[in-house]
């Protein structure tokens, strides 16, 4: 374990004050409530002179045990230079393992700039603490020995809030595993008024991951936390996020066997891949969703799957042809492609496979271009405009609202 690692450093610009003593004096307050390993204190030369002396003269006769130092930074006004000096130290002393959660920043003294500079820093650095001495103001202004008060701030709030808000961006653009990375890129720790957003936003971003992938079980198992979690909940509600219709459409879509469902999930998933711009992803799903459409209807009709025909079902004037077509040689099952599933459905009137050939010419344009895809046997990249004929096709074929099947839209949070 580094040396440091554990330590606290406290870091305070120093001004001239009126005696310097008054400065020593408030300073010492400030570091004997934060109570740190190391002092550093940000000096010009004239401040050195006059203002040094009186705060190593207290510390060493109130904190003998306390290590401190002290860093020659010329400049007093010009903000720019001072904040990337300022900046520089504390990265500096990060190399050297101290934690930026154990690091205080003090801007009682110094010029405006100065002040205003170390509070720059100390919040692009993500420093645990900003802290102000402050109290009754007596003559020129400088406050009253013995009224001192500190008041501090944490920057983590403004990081936190940055992170959240950069996360909740990628979010929104289905980039959940880049989200819950963000979520996960604190340096140290976020700010405490976060925990449980962070904590739900991370579980969610997890949940739709899984969705994604098409691992509907994990999806139900994560969302199910957060229905459970009373603090996730909370947070879900506060979103406006309804988890509990996600959680019940992936009760459903997590079923091993083929439903409604499931499709518009294909059809849903191919508009996520398409909005990426990955239109041979998403075409490649529009294509399943158009075979799945035919195996579900091919289960109701005929009681049997695409994949191992049961003859018997088969009205008898169809079964000697579709057995010498289709008939697999090395595990002795009928299996139906996509065109013949359609086809017999066809024969026996099923209005979906109606629909289907009346419109085939289009449909054949879909089964053309996911032919031509690099997925598939093509080498070349799918367009957008591709993408829309073919969602248009296979839309029409899809189940519709009115069969009370609707599948819930990703959450999008602000």
């Amino acid at each position: 374990m580094n040396a440091n690692e554990n330590k606290k450093l406290y870091i305070a610009t120093v001004g001239t004050g009126a005696s310097g003593a008054d400065i020593a004096h408030a300073l010492y307050f400030s570091i004997n409530q934060q109570n740190p390993d190391l002092a550093l204190f940000i000096v010009s030369k004239k401040t050195l002179a006059e203002t040094f002396p009186f705060i190593e003269e207290k510390l060493k006769t109130t904190k003998p045990n306390l290590s401190y130092s002290y860093e020659l930074i010329e400049e007093v006004n010009e903000f720019e230079t001072l904040h990337k000096s300022y900046l520089s130290l504390i990265k500096k002393y990060s190399k050297q393992g101290f934690r930026t959660k154990n690091i205080v920043v003090d801007y009682t003294s110094g010029t405006k700039s100065m002040s205003a500079a170390i509070v720059s820093a100390g919040i692009a650095a993500d420093v645990n603490t900003i802290t102000y001495t402050y109290g009754e103001r007596g003559e020129g202004g400088r406050v009253k020995s013995g009224s001192e008060k500190i008041t501090s701030l944490s920057p983590t709030l403004f990081s936190t809030e940055k992170i959240i808000a950069e996360a909740i961006v990628l979010f929104n653009k289905n980039l959940f595993d880049a989200s819950i990375e963000k979520l996960s890129s604190f340096n140290d720790y976020p700010h405490p008024d976060f925990t449980n957003k962070i904590t739900f936003l991370i579980q969610l971003a997890t949940a739709l991951s899984y969705w994604d992938k098409f691992d509907f079980n994990l999806s139900f198992e994560t969302l199910n936390k957060i229905n459970t979690d009373q603090k996730l909940l909370d947070e879900a509600h506060k979103l406006s996020v309804g988890t509990n219709k996600l959680t019940q459409a992936a009760n459903v879509l997590k079923e091993k066997k083929l439903n409604n469902y499931k499709v518009l999930e294909l059809i849903a998933n191919a508009n996520r891949r398409a909005a990426e711009g990955k239109y041979d992803d998403a075409v490649a799903r529009l294509y399943r969703a158009l075979e799945m459409i035919g195996q579900i209807e091919f289960e109701k009709v005929f009681s049997c799957s695409t994949s191992d025909v049961i003859l018997v079902n088969i009205p008898t004037e169809y079964r000697d042809e579709i057995k010498s077509k289709f008939l697999d040689g090395k595990d002795g099952k009928i299996k139906l492609p996509l065109y013949a599933a359609f086809d017999l459905l066809n024969k026996v009137g099923n209005k979906t496979a109606l629909l289907f050939f009346d419109h085939y010419e289009q449909i054949k344009k879909v089964l053309h271009l996911r032919n031509n895809s690099i997925l598939a046997h093509g080498s070349g990249p799918l367009s957008g405009k591709s993408f829309s004929e073919a969602l248009d096709l296979v839309s029409l074929l899809a189940p519709k609202d009115e069969a009370n099947i609707i599948l819930p839209k990703f959450p999008m949070l602000k």
